[in-house]
């Protein structure tokens, strides 16, 4: 029995110790379960725009962001020898307003933001609401995860007076046919400090167009940043359109552009052959030619702050 009894309490002893021993076989997959991410990467792009098509960059949960954007008229134009030369009688654009556009973007999360903007607009696609949400499904780390990836819906609504003219794309027999969609996405990746670059694909659709035309117009960009000093940036934006009728006057948008920052600011300054400031616009309506000096300067300001 005294045998009995010393066994037991050897046995007693000796469980807690099988048992630390037991939850040290287990801690590595504990520990492979909950590894540690790596450190997200941030500032890609120095806003939700790279100069006017959207960023993978994302307003962050309750902030807000304030933004005033212009273009001007063509900087140089021909003249009466068929020359080109600069537009001295506008003073190189800045008597006419090709578009301006003012919004308000919010960060509902630091995934999923929405914005709210309404412009001049260009041709006979005037007076325009527009509005967008963006949604990040990936974004970047410092390891494992190599590219940020973003989606974007869009819309505009022109709410002009229609015209009375029935061959125009502006006469819009039913509402419906005011509007205008995009949908893209938006992959990025940041090389190290000073280098980024993105590329976007996607779908536009216009509800009326043209008797020569096509509703809807696929097309894919690429953009990129290079950040020169801690304050100043140089910036690219190009769209390419595919299966777009010929016989429709049009032009593939490209765009570069200066940007400074300046805490809470950032101020971009740009040139371009487009005119409008909403992709709903400049990608399917952008009729300008860089090579025959069909170009033109604008600027935004953005002004970010909590809510």
């Amino acid at each position: 029995m005294k045998t009995l009894y010393v066994t037991l309490l050897a046995l007693l002893c000796l469980s807690p110790a099988f048992g630390q021993d037991s939850s040290k076989v287990k801690s590595p997959a504990v520990a492979d379960s909950a590894k540690v991410l790596a450190p997200l990467v941030y500032e890609t792009f120095s806003g939700t725009r790279v100069l006017c098509n959207h960023s993978t960059e994302m307003l962050p949960k309750r902030q807000m962001e304030f933004i005033v954007a212009h273009k001007f008229g063509d900087i140089l134009t021909r003249n009466a020898a068929g020359n080109i030369a600069p537009n001295i009688t506008d003073w190189f654009g800045f008597d006419n307003l090709a578009d301006v556009r003012i919004a308000f973007e919010y960060g509902i999360t630091d995934n999923l933001n929405i914005g709210l903007g309404r412009s001049k607009g260009v041709g006979v696609t005037r007076q325009v609401v527009d509005a967008y949400g963006k949604y990040r499904i990936f974004q970047q780390r410092e390891s494992g995860m190599p590219f940020s990836l973003a989606y974007v819906s869009s819309l505009i609504l022109p709410y002009a007076k229609a015209t009375t003219d029935s061959t125009s794309v502006s006469s819009y027999p039913r509402f419906i046919h005011r509007f205008t969609f995009t949908n893209q996405f938006l992959i990025s990746r940041k090389f190290g400090e000073r280098f980024s670059l993105q590329i976007n694909a996607g779908y536009n659709h216009r509800n009326f167009v043209a008797y020569n035309d096509v509703n809807g117009v696929l097309f894919a960009g690429i953009s990129s940043r290079l950040r020169v000093t801690k304050n100043i940036g140089v910036i690219v934006e190009y769209n390419h359109q595919f299966l777009r009728p010929e016989e429709v006057v049009h032009y593939n948008p490209l765009s570069f552009g200066i940007e400074l920052l300046t805490g809470g600011h950032s101020f971009i300054i740009g040139y371009s052959n487009a005119q409008g400031l909403n992709e709903n616009i400049f990608i399917p309506g952008t009729t300008s030619n860089w090579l025959d000096g069909q170009f033109r300067i604008g600027f935004s300001i953005t002004r970010r702050f909590k809510v």
